[in-house]
């Protein structure tokens, strides 16, 4: 690579307008607009968009740092929704959670978790304002 060249330069991107997954579901192609509205895609494979997935979190995490070095905001969503299911050939359970504008993550829950995430609800369930049971992992 040349320093100075195009493939060098960041491309920047205002909005995700879109989104497909391509044939076969190897890959997903995201449409995202320039701030002047022009229109420009992506396509990444299922491996990297997964990798990303898991990295988005602390990037939104470390941007808001910047922005308050105190540590306090979060960037939170509103759960709708949850849902506990067993999984298949396995002793977890699943932990589905899920916003009202489609937003969902799973997370696999050994026994001893899911005891102790119980009991840190109910242990906070009647005491608005108190403060925030952790456990740390």
């Amino acid at each position: 690579m040349t320093n100075g060249s195009k493939a060098d330069q960041p491309v920047e991107r205002q909005q995700l307008t879109t989104w497909a997954v391509m044939p076969g579901g190897h890959h997903i192609r995201l449409d995202l607009s320039t701030p002047d509205g022009k229109p420009g895609s992506i396509v990444v494979s299922f491996d990297t968009l997964s990798s990303l997935l898991m990295t988005l979190p602390r990037m939104l995490q470390a941007a808001l740092n910047a922005r308050c070095s105190d540590g306090s905001l979060r960037v939170v969503q509103a759960l709708d929704s949850w849902r506990i299911e067993q999984a298949r050939g396995d002793p977890s359970m699943i932990l589905r959670l899920s916003t009202a504008d489609g937003f969902e993550v799973a997370f696999a829950l050994n026994g001893r978790d899911a005891a102790s995430l119980g009991a840190a609800l109910v242990a906070t369930s009647g005491t608005p304002g108190g403060p925030p049971t952790t456990r740390p992992h």
